[in-house]
């Protein structure tokens, strides 16, 4: 069986700490596991098209995408210490840049993670839609920074004027210790946003999703130093179905065919 990633890190670093869990369903399911990490949400989208990838880790948009594509199914979700199923998207300034409005944003530079990322790409598009803000021509300089450890990164060490990331990888960094809250400020949160999904191919055998849905709901009493050393802000995983991600498919409604084609489906 085959799990594939959306890129929220850097590929070495998400496959390492992943390494724990896949040994864990390997164990449990009793079948070799690979680990995909894809370079884009596209990759990831046609891979489970192709049918190379059995089960997919999406964001809230990516999946929706996919399922315009093929047909899936929704299986487990992260249900975190601090926030729930739920996560938001951040637009983050330099602390000291004077920045505290998104209309002070204006002739400025700013980073997006991917566009097909939830949090670092379609909410905050979104948002500058409804103000009528063309992004391409507000800011000075745009670009996706490929991840979001990456843009919290260029915000710190001034390489750019703000971007767009998510609440869950904000706080982790802060947690690790490896950002300062205090050299950021954030000057937009979006609503609720769904937990990013575990997601398999509608034909995948109904007994290894069964298996892998058993034993996602369970790690977190079977194997809790596993679960913590994968990410210490998940308390558990719960069962997730399609309606919960009702919110997302009126946005991406609001936003159009054209758009879903050329940011999520589109091929390089």
């Amino acid at each position: 069986m085959t799990i594939g990633m959306i890129p929220v890190k850097d590929v070495a670093t998400m496959e390492a700490e992943f390494e724990p869990v896949r040994l864990y369903l390997e164990e449990r399911l009793g079948i070799p596991i690979e680990v995909i990490t894809t370079d884009s949400y596209v990759s990831l989208i046609d891979g489970m098209k192709n049918a190379k990838i059995d089960i997919g880790w999406y964001g809230a948009f990516s999946y929706i995408a996919a399922e315009s594509e093929m047909e899936l199914m929704p299986l487990v979700v992260q249900q975190r210490k601090d926030s729930g199923i739920y996560y938001h998207s951040l637009i983050l300034t330099q602390k000291n840049g004077g920045i505290r409005s998104i209309e002070e944003l204006e002739g400025k530079q700013f980073a997006f993670v991917d566009s097909g990322s939830t949090s670092g790409f379609v909410l905050p598009y979104a948002l500058f839609k409804s103000r009528h803000i063309d992004y391409e021509h507000f800011f000075s300089e745009t670009y996706f920074a490929g991840s979001h450890d990456q843009i919290l990164f260029d915000i710190q060490q001034q390489q750019t004027d703000a971007g767009a990331i998510s609440s869950v990888q904000y706080q982790n960094l802060i947690n690790e210790g490896k950002i300062d809250p205090s050299n950021l400020h954030v000057i937009w949160k979006s609503e609720n946003i769904p937990g990013s999904p575990y997601v398999a191919r509608a034909d995948l055998d109904p007994s290894i999703q069964e298996n892998f849905t058993i034993a996602m709901l369970n790690i977190h009493r079977e194997a809790p130093t596993v679960l913590e050393s994968f990410d210490q802000s998940i308390e558990k995983y719960i069962e997730v179905d399609s309606a919960s991600y009702n919110p997302i498919r009126n946005i991406a409604t609001i936003l159009g065919k054209e758009y879903m084609y050329e940011h999520f489906l589109k091929s390089e």
